[in-house]
């Protein structure tokens, strides 16, 4: 991905951030229950104060994919794939990593899954299978783990 000033991401995938379609208008073309649990996490997330969604164009997997965050942070971005919806969310290793770990907030399924993602250049891609509203209220409270960090970092 590339970000805003057009330097690779941490997983070295090309992102184009143009105008692309509502985040509203992908979820109206899914079939349901994903069009319910991309719902069901949008609407988590618009919840905390300051989040912003957008949708960047991801040529790797090549279709656009909501994307939400704080200020020019990102917290996750979901994707469609044929096997069913998943959320991505990029984690730091030495900052953010070590507070889900600690977080009674944060399903341990999901602590466990974080710890044995490896990870490189300081960051984890941690992907999250969403298949159930579970899933998604579960993968709800690492983002508000995230967003968290974030408002700490704003002051």
């Amino acid at each position: 991905m590339k970000n805003r000033k057009g330097r690779p991401g941490p997983d070295g995938r090309t992102v184009h951030q143009q105008s692309g379609p509502a985040v509203q208008d992908i979820i109206e073309t899914l079939e349901e229950p994903r069009a319910a649990l991309l719902a069901t996490l949008r609407g988590m997330a618009l919840s905390l104060p300051d989040v912003e969604e957008r949708t960047v164009y991801d040529g790797f997997c090549r279709h656009w994919t909501p994307a939400y965050y704080l200020g020019d942070r990102q917290l996750f971005h979901v994707h469609n794939f044929r096997a069913g919806l998943r959320a991505t969310m990029f984690v730091g290793i030495n900052n953010l990593e070590p507070l889900i770990l600690d977080s009674d907030q944060v399903a341990s399924e999901l602590r466990v899954r974080l710890a044995e993602t490896s990870g490189n250049r300081g960051t984890k891609q941690f992907k999250v299978a969403i298949n159930s509203v579970e899933d998604a209220a579960a993968f709800g409270e690492l983002v508000r783990v995230k967003w968290e960090l974030g408002k700490v970092r704003a002051g």
